[in-house]
């Protein structure tokens, strides 16, 4: 396993390009500075923006401009940072882009209260019988929020305190990326050669068949981050006095509800979905027990949760290789889809390994006006693989999006965003299980597909029900103490776990997880896996099964963008998340997933 090399030593080739939004850094600061006039230019319409509708889509089309500028010049400033977090360079640019952004926001905040001080039947009357029409879906996402505005002069005051208050995650992100890596332990891989702990090191080691490098990875891991829990939980604790903070200001019930409302998501969404991961931890736990007896472990550790339960099936792939069987996977989706996608590999739309510095995970970004790039830290392993089709997912969805939707409603809700990446998932992994008739092969693939249940609708469920209890107890007036956040997950952990595991003083570390998980600072995010996980679930069984109609729905969701409600889209796509049954219909997936590998195994 390779150790990470600093990122001037990384290869063009495997590295984004991101002359596609700026050809030098000398021509994204003349772009910064000439945005810096925008502010005061959008300040100057306050007075005449609702003058008129000619008036008003003036005003809108400058916004969308402004907006869509700024976007182009903050992409271009994170994603440098995000090559290397240690970078001055990189947190210079993106501080000052952070900025601009507030700055605009700032000279913006009265746009809101303004169009809610238009009388209603005037704005429908604009809206239906003037260009406004073009608007609508833009213009409605505001006018719902009518009960939440608040007068200009208070908008503007919550603007400015997102600048004061946006710290929390800027500070885990340094110390979690850089400061905790620079002090990771060096232990022994399974060959004997001393290597050094890093993100992007972890689970694969943790994925090994070799115990004691399991034990020591996950001990070497988890101790360091012990060290630095009292800091973590005080960025924690601020973080969610932050989102607790908006919510009130704004006279939403509480922090969840604040955060759901853009989704047009009932609380009641968010807690039927725990409470049916809980009706159904039997079916992990019995995954569990069978790990255990397949891997002839007298005793079975957390750690032992990421090795493959087919152990003998040593499977290792390089990136061309991922796309590759990313492109194969998703063939189904038509020409339109792989040729776009294969250009994109092409043309350097990832980057692609590890380096010092570098963010750790994965993600899909860009802007409407560049490629939808990713950022991997490609390890070669199966689950690095999925990685990649995951990635690809939510790119090429941003592709569909942004190609047939104006500016304004192509960003689609975070509700809908995991769906295109949890379907390549499940599209790869039947294409991988066609591709074999060797048994062990194949249970190698369903304990794979197991384990993407596992992490992304228990796992992100376990996550989903910590995030509810942490606001909970901040809203009750109870504070985020290292302490109580630790003894909160561990109880999490056992109960999702169940009684296959020893939770003994190794075991015990774990409790102090939830000082690693980045997630926790994008404000009730991670349920929005397990739900579009059961989404995909039923959008995939569809396009593996030939179902007539499904092609063309789907690539009408991915074209979609948010042009309309995210409920809404899924239901064009044939998935109710206001019922049960997509997360019923998961679960019975897993369960015979789980009986297929009893057969091959037991």
């Amino acid at each position: 396993m390779k150790e990470p090399v600093k990122r001037s030593n990384v290869d063009t080739k495997d590295t984004w390009d991101l002359t596609e939004l700026f050809k030098t850094n000398e021509d994204w600061n003349k772009a910064l500075k000439s945005a810096s006039e925008y502010p005061a230019k959008l300040a100057s319409f306050k007075e005449t923006a609702i003058r008129s509708s000619d008036d008003l889509i003036e005003t809108i089309e400058v916004i969308l401009e402004s907006s869509r500028e700024v976007e182009k010049i903050y992409t271009y400033a994170h994603m440098i940072l995000d090559q290397d977090l240690s970078a001055p360079a990189g947190s210079e640019m993106n501080q000052k882009a952070m900025d601009l952004i507030t700055n605009l926001a700032a000279s913006v905040s009265w746009f809101n209260p303004t169009i809610l001080s238009i009388p209603e039947d005037t704005i429908t009357e604009w809206i239906n019988q003037t260009p406004l029409e073009k608007y609508r879906v833009w213009l409605e996402d505001i006018l719902r929020n009518r009960p939440y505005i608040l007068s200009a002069a208070e908008e503007r005051i919550l603007v400015l305190a997102s600048d004061a208050t946006r710290g929390f995650a800027g500070t885990f992100s340094k110390l979690n990326n850089v400061e905790i890596p620079a002090r990771l332990p060096m232990i022994s891989d399974a060959s004997g050669k001393r290597i050094k702990l890093s993100h992007g090191n972890f689970v694969p080691l943790l994925q090994g068949a070799n115990a004691d490098v399991r034990k020591n990875a996950f001990c070497g891991f988890y101790n360091e981050i012990k060290g630095n829990t009292e800091t973590l939980a005080s960025l924690l604790d601020g973080q969610v006095r932050t989102n607790i903070f908006k919510s009130k200001a704004r006279f939403y019930p509480s922090a969840l509800e604040a955060s759901l409302f853009s989704d047009r998501v009932n609380k009641t969404v968010y807690k039927a979905l725990i409470s049916s991961v809980h009706e159904n931890l039997p079916i992990m736990h019995r995954y569990y027990e069978m790990k255990k007896r397949v891997m002839g472990l007298k005793k079975m550790h957390l750690y032992d949760i990421y090795t493959p339960t087919v152990q003998d099936v040593d499977v290792k792939y390089t990136v061309e290789q991922g796309q590759e069987m990313t492109l194969s996977a998703t063939k189904p989706l038509g020409e339109l889809y792989t040729d776009t996608l294969r250009k994109g590999f092409e043309n350097r739309w990832t980057d692609k390994y590890e380096n010092i510095g570098k963010r750790s995970g994965a993600y899909s970004g860009g802007c409407y006006d560049s490629p939808p790039y990713m950022l991997l830290n490609f390890s070669g392993t199966l689950d690095s693989v999925f990685t990649l089709a995951h990635e690809a997912g939510h790119s090429m969805h941003s592709w569909f999006s942004r190609k047939n939707q104006p500016f304004h409603t192509s960003d689609y809700k975070i509700l809908v965003a995991e769906v295109a990446s949890i379907t390549n998932e499940m599209l790869l992994a039947n294409h991988l299980r066609t591709q074999t008739e060797d048994d062990s092969v194949i249970a190698y693939l369903i304990d794979s597909q197991i384990n993407d249940f596992r992490t992304t609708l228990f796992r992100q469920t376990m996550f989903a029900e910590f995030e509810m209890l942490i606001h909970q107890q901040v809203e009750e007036g109870g504070s985020l103490s290292s302490d109580w956040l630790n003894k909160t997950y561990y109880e999490l952990v056992k109960l999702y776990h169940g009684p296959s595991f020893e939770y003994d003083e190794k075991d015990s570390l774990i409790e102090t997880e939830w000082a690693r998980i980045p997630h926790f600072y994008y404000n009730f995010y991670v349920y929005k896996y397990a739900t579009g996980l059961a989404s995909a679930a039923s959008i995939s069984s569809r396009i593996i099964n030939n179902e007539k109609g499904i092609i063309e729905a789907y690539l009408n969701f991915l074209s979609a963008g948010g042009s309309k409600p995210p409920l809404e889209l899924l239901k064009n796509a044939g998935v109710n998340l206001e019922t049960s049954k997509p997360v019923e219909d998961a679960m019975k997936k897993l369960s015979n997933l789980v009986s297929d590998l009893e057969k091959l195994l037991e």
